[in-house]
């Protein structure tokens, strides 16, 4: 074994101590110093040449990471801890990622229409859960969406080793089973943001979240209709009286939050309209939230949260550095859309991978060699 595999950096110390072999410990670790170190497209080969000139080094990262049975879960549980200890969460985001492929073997690879970019895309679609705070959005688990067609042919299955448990879940499943697995790991849960970018149901995840009485900032289609909630005492911003017909979101603002847009923008600072509504299907009131960056009438982005007016400040807040685009950048600089395997296993464990390597790079290397930190 040359040297630099037996040198495992001390994030790898505390998330990967439960793997039960200490050849999967030291390689945990070339794998991290490797999507860290590595430049450009993380291969393999290209990540073991970054940190040993062992010939055999590729052929054992793709043991460790394909085939090697070490789980998955516990390294995340244990990143979302490691995290929430260093870097205080506004929120917990949720999100989904494309990630574009090119051939048709890769676990649960399909083609799907991306609203972000108006076309059709040979990919994969992963959901990410990302604790956000003053350092960004840090991911600490993912699921991947699996079409039909990958969970009821048997012969697909087999080809991608996917467990007999795993069936079809919709996107928006995938986001609520997420918001489940960080209410156990997180004694308290800040409010979970959600974006839904036309992959997740924005009001099948508000009612789920909702009944799980979480609570929760979601990004709507702008054409969801909702209801106004009467008021009794209105005031200019939301002058909507006893009118409870349901209308497209970007239309209740642009008709009744008029007046928080029309002042100059400042520059690189969004403004926020806000009105009291009803919740799709429920008759609790909820806050709608337009984003404007511009000055055009109809609003950017379109928000609802189930946040009290008491804590209306605190909403607009986490909207205003909610940023769908920077969700998963840093994980694709770091090698999640680069993973070459074909199996459901291989690319769970590549994704933890990236997301340990992306905590390391963001919390800084003083802060992986705090003691006890490692």
């Amino acid at each position: 074994m040359h040297p630099a595999t037996e040198r495992v950096p001390p994030p790898a110390q505390r998330l990967f101590a439960h793997l039960p072999r200490a050849d999967q410990r030291r390689w945990a670790g070339v794998y991290l110093r490797g999507l860290l170190t590595t430049q450009g497209k993380k291969s393999l080969r290209r990540i073991a040449a970054s940190v040993t000139p062992s010939p055999t080094a590729p052929q054992s990262l793709q043991q460790f990471v394909n085939d090697s049975a070490w789980p998955w879960r516990p390294v995340r549980a244990e990143l979302a801890r490691w995290v929430a200890e260093h870097t205080a969460p506004h929120a917990w985001t949720l999100a989904p990622v494309v990630i574009p492929k090119r051939g048709a073997l890769s676990a649960g690879v399909h083609r799907r229409f991306v609203p972000a970019v108006g076309r059709t895309v040979n990919c994969q679609l992963a959901v990410g859960a990302f604790l956000s705070g003053d350092l960004g959005d840090l991911s600490v688990d993912w699921r991947l969406y699996l079409p039909r067609r990958w969970t009821e042919d048997a012969a697909l299955r087999h080809q991608a080793r996917i467990p007999e448990v795993t069936g079809h879940a919709t996107a928006t499943e995938l986001c609520l089973a997420l918001a489940d697995r960080l209410a156990r790991t997180t004694p308290e849960m800040p409010p979970v943001v959600v974006h839904t970018d036309g992959h997740i149901d924005a009001a099948a995840v508000i009612e789920g979240l909702d009944a799980r009485g979480l609570d929760w900032i979601v990004a709507l289609p702008d054409t969801l209709p909702l209801a106004p909630a009467p008021v009794t005492d209105p005031h200019p911003a939301d002058t909507t009286g006893a009118h409870t017909v349901p209308e497209p979101a970007d239309d209740l603002l642009r008709r009744h939050a008029r007046p928080s847009v029309t002042t100059p923008l400042a520059p690189g600072r969004p403004r926020f309209g806000t009105l009291r509504v009803h919740l799709p299907a429920h008759h609790r009131p909820a806050l709608l939230v337009g984003v404007w960056t511009t000055p055009r009438p109809r609003p950017d982005r379109v928000w609802l949260t189930n946040l009290p007016p008491a804590w209306q400040s605190r909403a607009l807040a986490v909207i205003g550095s909610a940023t769908a685009a920077r969700v998963g950048v840093a994980e694709a600089e770091l090698g999640l859309h680069d993973f070459a395997g074909r199996s459901y296993p291989g690319w769970h464990r590549h994704a933890t991978l990236v997301s340990v390597a992306s905590a390391h790079r963001r919390l800084g290397h003083e802060v992986c060699l705090a003691p006890g930190g490692g």
